[in-house]
């Protein structure tokens, strides 16, 4: 009789520990989707995001997206007589270096929310050991940049004189 009794007390002890770790799990699921959500529609906003910037002298304005790839550049008609080629490729790398500084500060903003989740939740290597993490599923958003450090070799014929426009702003937290 003891022993019946002892064995149901430890199941019962089981099953009020497998309640709490389904418990676990479930906010787990319920956290990890609210962040799938999320991540979606800072993707789309991102999607969305561009920036327009104007050199200090006015002479160009330069607008890119969220990648920092220029969609379009305007020129001072009055540029051509009032400075040099030289000064103006300047005026147009100061206007797109800025919209590219605004943009990934935009881009920042939009993925802040999502990039932040997860320091205070559950999450499986708490519950078992050895499983993977889903913290780090969402890819971080490159806040500085090196053009020099990803630059590839690049034929003359095809270089840009100022800048390489080909170079990315942003990368995956593991990838590089």
């Amino acid at each position: 009789m003891v022993d019946n009794r002892l064995r149901d007390e430890v199941r019962q002890g089981l099953r009020n520990s497998n309640s709490a770790l389904r418990a676990q799990v479930d906010e787990m699921l319920g956290a990890l989707q609210t962040q799938t959500e999320a991540l979606a529609s800072a993707k789309e906003a991102v999607s969305r995001t561009t920036a327009e910037a104007e050199s200090p002298d006015g002479l160009a304005r330069v607008t890119v997206d969220a990648a920092g790839a220029v969609l379009s550049v305007w020129i001072d008609p009055a540029a051509f007589a009032r400075t040099t080629p030289d000064r103006l490729a300047a005026s147009v790398d100061a206007a797109a270096r800025a919209a590219t500084t605004d943009v990934r500060a935009r881009v920042r903003d939009l993925m802040a929310p999502v990039t932040a989740w997860g320091a205070d939740k559950v999450d499986l290597p708490d519950l078992t050991p050895g499983a993977p993490s889903v913290r780090n599923l969402v890819p971080t958003v490159a806040t500085e940049f090196d053009p020099a450090a990803s630059r590839q070799t690049v034929p003359d014929s095809d270089r840009d004189d100022v800048h390489d426009w080909r170079a990315p702003i942003m990368r995956e937290a593991h990838g590089g």
